[in-house]
């Protein structure tokens, strides 16, 4: 429970802050590469056996034909430690993703949802690569040629056993090629 409240805590904060980060109106056209960082909360079995972690996020993404869809290809690094003894939970995985914008294509902040599949290696004592899914939302803020991007995603990973299930939540900068 107290890990939901810390995540929710952090994505509200954020959202408040986002209005700093409106500085001029933003094309989303072209391909663009990010990188981003934040918490990762663990859910179900994973969330009583670990803590609140951290994730890295790498990503290219290319608008498809002149359309509010996008094609993502991500690639995610995630880290938890344990809640009794030591030891950690290791995430290492890509996604392939489409990314679908809200709104008006100039507007200074624009709203998007994003959803697909993945790959991920877990170890967690044992290593196991298994195929998993995702699907959230996130805010683009234009600041000039660049946009930084705040985004929560439930994604749930297909383990032997119980699914891995766990949000990643996610502040970063995309770039233009």
């Amino acid at each position: 429970m107290m890990r939901t409240r810390l995540g929710f805590l952090v994505l509200t904060v954020a959202l408040f802050a986002a209005p700093a980060l409106r500085a001029q109106a933003q094309p989303t056209e072209g391909v663009r590469f990010g990188l981003g960082g934040g918490l990762l909360v663990p859910l179900g079995t994973y969330g009583t056996s670990d803590k609140i972690g951290a994730n890295i996020l790498g990503m290219v993404q290319m608008p498809i034909a002149n359309s509010p869809i996008h094609l993502r290809l991500a690639g995610m690094y995630g880290t938890t430690s344990h809640e009794v003894g030591s030891g950690s939970t290791q995430i290492l995985g890509g996604t392939a993703d489409l990314l679908y914008h809200v709104g008006v294509r100039s507007a200074p902040v624009r709203p998007y949802v994003v959803g697909g599949l993945g790959f991920f290696n877990v170890k967690n004592g044992a290593s196991q690569s298994k195929l998993g899914l995702g699907l959230g939302g996130g805010l683009l803020f234009g600041i000039g040629n660049m946009h930084a991007f705040l985004e929560a995603r439930y994604m749930s990973i297909q383990t032997s056993g119980p699914n891995m299930r766990f949000v990643p939540i996610t502040l970063g900068l995309m770039f233009r090629s």
